[in-house]
């Protein structure tokens, strides 16, 4: 029968807590346990009960210049007795678990030594362990002696014990942590589910876990559903408005084409190709965020298809890489993102290098150009959208604003980063870096 686990987090940790402290404590326990085990077997406890009661006996019936010498000849292997008129030795055993435990055996296996008044004490012997010394009195006032060699192991070393705990330790605190982990792991995937949201990537919401996490999976998945509405219907209206704005353009085009004055007609047809660019852009943007499924494309192959597409329209453009690099990535955005980069250094530079290498840690494709390049301090702002930077002469028109907005969406729906650097030409240099984990 499987036991019900607790519905909140905090308890479930609480628990987890409790119950490692617990054993960490009987741990210890059975440590002391260990390092205070006694070295006198039940036979050797026996033995010595028996010569006490022998020695008693044989005590009081001998005269007591005679008494030391017959006490001594019960010694025996690892015990030794004497007589002694009086003793100065102090009883240890009322603040000596283990000495009163001795006690109490002593008197079950000779009820006898159950009413004698004992005296026991520990001491530490030439090689480290520690002996057993004990009195008993008898009725004249005199006391037998014992010693028994040894009673308890020598105290472990600190290394040994330190070892040991820190053993403990680990014994217990590491499936602890393991278990901890599997608490919170609803909300590591909660987490790596809203990451994947925002990647464009629209995975299931399990509804699991803790209260607390079902709460915050119940909240997000509402949230993301609004959001996701919303931008829906935005970016449906968007698009609508710039598919019902080419017609009037186009007969805009067709009334400028009437047009007398040739620069009057050049002006306008100029200023109808920037509306239609930046409806272009819009559309490309908002279409930047749409999900699409990962699967397995040749980066090298929509690296050369694009430079032959930028050659074959007039741009001097060169590859370098590899002739194939096959990874798990969103074939549209990579394109969306390449095509991008490679469109906007055609339009600011004579010369544009694309090149594609694969490291240990990250697939790194570049696009290079001897334009203008773009000054550190301006290179964040670059990739927000709209926004214009005076960098240099631009080939086909003001720019939108969008390009590098455009690039950086589609990247970081790769789960990658675009970084803008300087090129060995002292333009642009903009490199898309995504982890090689995708590679194949």
């Amino acid at each position: 029968m499987r036991l019900p686990l607790p519905r909140t987090m905090t308890v479930r940790i609480a628990l987890i807590l409790v119950v490692a402290l617990l054993l960490e404590l009987l741990g210890n326990v059975v440590i002391a346990a260990w390092q205070e085990r006694e070295l006198i077997s039940t036979e050797k406890s026996r033995r010595l009960a028996e010569r006490l009661v022998i020695a008693e006996r044989l005590a009081l019936d001998t005269p007591a210049e005679r008494r030391q010498r017959i006490i001594a000849d019960l010694r025996t292997d690892g015990l030794t007795f004497n007589w002694v008129p009086a003793t100065v030795l102090v009883d240890s055993s009322a603040s000596n678990r283990q000495l009163r435990a001795l006690k109490g055996r002593l008197g079950d296996m000779a009820p006898r030594l159950a009413e004698a008044q004992m005296r026991l004490v520990t001491v530490v012997s030439p090689d480290g362990k520690r002996d057993l010394i004990g009195t008993m009195r008898l009725a004249d006032g005199s006391f037998i002696t014992f010693r028994v060699s040894p009673y308890l192991n020598a105290p472990a070393p600190l290394a040994l014990v330190m070892m040991l705990h820190l053993m403990l330790m680990a014994a217990v605190f590491g499936p602890a942590l393991l278990v901890v982990r599997a608490v919170v792991r609803p909300l590591r995937d909660l987490a790596d589910l809203a990451d994947a949201t925002g990647r464009g990537t629209l995975p299931e919401v399990t509804i699991g876990g803790p209260v607390e996490v079902q709460r915050v999976a119940v909240a997000f998945a509402a949230m993301r559903a609004r959001l996701l509405s919303t931008m829906t219907d935005h970016t449906q209206a968007l698009i609508a408005v710039s598919h019902d704005l080419r017609t009037p353009i186009q007969r805009l085009r067709l009334r400028t084409a009437l047009l007398k004055e040739e620069e009057a007609q050049e002006m306008m047809a100029m200023d109808l190709a920037d509306i239609e660019r930046f409806i272009k852009s819009v559309v490309s943007y908002m279409h930047g965020n749409a999900p699409e499924e990962a699967r397995l494309v040749d980066i090298a192959a929509i690296a050369m298809t694009a430079v032959d597409n930028a050659a074959d329209a007039g741009a001097t453009i060169a590859y370098e890489g590899p002739d194939e690099l096959v990874a798990h990535l969103r074939p549209l955005a990579l394109k969306r993102a390449l095509g991008n980069l490679i469109e906007n250094a055609t339009q600011y530079a004579e010369t544009v290098r694309v090149t594609l290498a694969a490291t240990e840690d990250e697939i790194i494709l570049s696009v290079e150009d001897d334009g203008p390049g773009i000054p550190p301090a301006d290179r964040e702002t670059a990739c927000l959208p709209f926004r214009r930077l005076s960098t240099g002469h631009r080939r086909g028109g003001e720019s939108t604003g969008l390009g590098l907005a455009i690039t950086k969406a589609a990247v970081v729906s790769l789960s990658g980063r675009l970084l803008l650097g300087e090129s060995s030409w002292g333009g642009l240099a903009a490199s898309i870096r995504f982890p090689s984990r995708y590679a194949r």
